[in-house]
């Protein structure tokens, strides 16, 4: 999963460099252990990429070197990986040059059957660099175009006809930026304006600075080509699939709370209070306190707090520098990180026994053992006796018992809790005194306020996968 974010002008404004900027910072939610970027002034190109968040790679000095530029396109992207290394070979954008032109493309996605694209490419005589989806999808663009007399639209439609995937990508020439999106949409993709120039973005919370609106989102199969003489070409290179297959979790989860990522009527915050809403509607409690685990369950924790009448209480504090540990690879990493991300608030021990603690999700229950742990550690020091404490987790998702293949890192099916163990199993390993999730019906009672429930992507609920895959986890 990454964020992809750029720019197209037909004139250079010097404040695109602090709105490309914040761009960048907007989405550093979605990625967090690579930014990158192309950009081109009409005649010259430019790049560069590394390891670490926006504000270590787009530096003061490469700031300047972006502004004395000029440029007339930029596009990027924040990365977390799923597929190659985190080195800056494996980072994006990737990009070619070649003897008709410059070329770069950004991506946010997998492509499910990947090894066997990547063996396709060599068996060509293609020299594949990265092993990373996103430098798939440009050479096999590349080469379509290719057959296609150089029409990148052509080349772009021969990859949604051929290979199945999920992605939302950006491809850049010297004069020209084309968005496109997978005829399944899975993966969301916006467009608007910032001033006189297009702006793109895969959430629209990269819009919400000053002049900037969002259009539409880049519809499931479709190209849209902006040059920087002002021309703006729609092109439906092949028909959306009907049903989507939109991302659940990117609303359960992944999105920003203040985004739209695939419906203009609701904010993903609301859809996660609405989750909760129901959750506490399935598995309620009586004389207990809620407490979210933030700062991704703290909406679906207010929803189960209003709909249930219990009182909300934070008992959990978040170190905002701490990264996402769903990111972090290893799980000893992730444990020491949990520790450090999180403290209890141990006057609230005091007034309260009975703790409902609210997540989003779980899928490999490493951050929840840990917290109820805190908890109970948190009662001790308090001199509280443990066993007089109660900690219900109530799940504001189903269960996870597949691997996503389609852009989200979830691990090797045996560190999947639910793909071997019962919700009463998962309860006790991680010493909760109950655990319940939300139902699958019930997900889709709340994905029917934003849409057709069957056009989300259900798979790592259900394991029924929409697209062939190869498996890259155990």
């Amino acid at each position: 999963m990454c964020g992809i974010l750029g720019y197209c002008a037909r004139e250079w404004d010097p404040a695109l460099v602090k709105f490309f900027g914040l761009q960048g910072f907007n989405l550093q939610h979605r990625g967090q252990e690579n930014f990158g970027c192309t950009y081109s002034t009409g005649t010259k190109f430019s790049h560069f990429k590394d390891r670490g968040l926006v504000s270590q790679v787009f530096t003061r000095e490469r700031r300047d070197e972006f502004s004395d530029a000029r440029p007339l396109i930029a596009i990027a992207q924040t990365r977390y990986a799923t597929a190659g290394g985190t080195d800056a070979i494996s980072a994006q954008p990737h990009w070619m040059t070649l003897l008709d032109g410059f070329y770069s493309n950004a991506t946010n996605g997998d492509l499910p059957l990947l090894q066997q694209e990547i063996e396709s490419l060599e068996s060509r005589g293609t020299v594949m660099l990265s092993g990373n989806d996103g430098e798939v999808i440009l050479k096999k663009i590349l080469l379509g175009a290719r057959e296609e007399g150089g029409d990148l639209v052509a080349g772009i439609r021969r990859l949604m006809e051929s290979t199945p995937g999920a992605y939302s990508g950006c491809l850049m020439t010297l004069t020209d930026l084309y968005l496109y999106r997978d005829p399944h949409g899975f993966r969301p993709l916006y467009y608007g304006r910032w001033r006189d120039a297009v702006v793109f973005s895969s959430e629209s919370c990269a819009f919400h600075e000053k002049d900037a609106h969002v259009e539409r989102e880049v519809y499931p199969g479709e190209v849209i080509h902006f040059d920087i003489h002002g021309n703006e070409t729609h092109y439906q290179a092949v028909p959306t699939q009907q049903p989507r297959q939109q991302c659940i979790f990117e609303a359960i989860y992944f999105a920003r709370p203040d985004s739209r990522v695939f419906d203009d009527r609701k904010q993903v915050g609301h859809f996660r209070y609405m989750l909760g809403q129901q959750l506490a509607r399935e598995h309620t409690l009586q004389d207990a306190v809620v407490v979210p685990v933030p700062d991704s369950g703290r909406y679906a924790a207010v929803g189960y707090a209003s709909e249930s009448g219990l009182p909300l209480r934070e008992l959990l504090v978040r170190n905002p520098y701490i990264p996402r540990t769903f990111q972090i690879a290893g799980q000893a990493n992730r444990e020491d990180l949990v520790r450090l991300k999180f403290t209890v608030m141990q006057s609230l021990m005091q007034e309260y026994r009975r703790f409902v603690v609210v997540d989003d999700s779980l899928v490999r229950s490493t951050t929840l053992r840990i917290l109820i742990e805190m908890i109970r550690d948190a009662a001790v020091t308090a001199g509280i006796d443990p066993a007089t404490v109660e900690v219900h987790v109530r799940i504001a998702s189903p269960p996870i018992v597949g691997c996503c293949y389609y852009g989200i890192d979830t691990p090797e099916m045996k560190e999947l809790a639910a793909a071997h163990q019962s919700v009463k199993e998962i309860g006790a390993a991680i010493g909760a005194s109950s655990l319940d999730y939300l139902s699958l019906d019930g997900l889709d009672a709340v994905a029917a306020a934003f849409g057709k429930p069957a056009d989300f992507c259900h798979a790592c609920f259900t394991g029924n996968y929409p697209t062939a895959y190869q498996p890259r986890y155990r």
